[in-house]
């Protein structure tokens, strides 16, 4: 039997962090950020994305093993919002013999390697085309969703049933595919490291707090 707060607690931990990383890499006003370019912030935020998903990944994983050789306090076997049926399918719950929590570990492993890369050194001549790599990298996870969705909704045991953590992790690859979108369309206008201009308004009230 799953206890709830195990079962809860590190799923709001996940999403809140995925939260954090989204509102970086949006275009809100963030005075601690305000000398940072938009690209820059996307990066940092879809970074966060990306620890987020692998955080996710690994917990899935964890439950996945523990479903191999019985229940888990971790993840609710019962109901049409549970994970016990998703991840510890005997069949469903790998891919080629490879759990899917380990292939989102090493997805999101390339895809937060190459974006602190980038982040790290934008200037640098190879920076620009990282994204593309980034992007054409996370664009199999389309396909990939939408089977996991489908194996939740008609194929487990039981089915229909929802897994909170395999969605967030559906969430976090989405976030990710939408901000290179973002990335790769702002790096083509020309805004590669520009950093936002303050208005007359922005700068006294910066000077006022110093």
């Amino acid at each position: 039997m799953s206890d709830p707060l195990m079962e809860h607690g590190p799923l709001v931990t996940f999403l809140a962090v995925m939260a954090i990383g989204g509102v970086i890499a949006s275009n809100v006003k963030i005075s601690q950020l305000e000398e940072m370019s938009q690209i820059r912030r996307r990066l940092l935020g879809l970074f966060i994305i990306e620890m987020g998903g692998l955080a996710a990944s690994a917990w899935t994983w964890m439950i996945h093993n523990e479903m191999i050789t019985g229940g888990s306090q971790y993840c609710a076997a019962e109901g049409i919002v549970q994970c016990g049926s998703v991840i510890g399918d005997p069949v469903y719950s790998e891919f080629f013999g490879v759990p899917w929590g380990v292939v989102g570990i090493m997805a999101f492993a390339v895809l937060g390697w190459i974006t602190l890369a980038i982040f790290m050194d934008m200037k640098a001549d190879w920076a620009k085309s990282y994204v593309d790599y980034a992007w054409w990298l996370s664009l199999p996870s389309i396909p990939g969703i939408i089977w996991l969705v489908i194996v939740e909704l008609t194929l487990v045991e039981g089915a229909p049933h929802i897994c909170p953590y395999c969605t967030s992790v559906h969430i976090a690859l989405i976030a990710c595919m939408y901000i290179l979108y973002k990335i790769r369309s702002e790096r083509d206008a020309g805004n590669w490291d520009v950093t936002q201009k303050l208005s007359k308004a922005e700068l006294l009230a910066k000077a006022r707090k110093k």
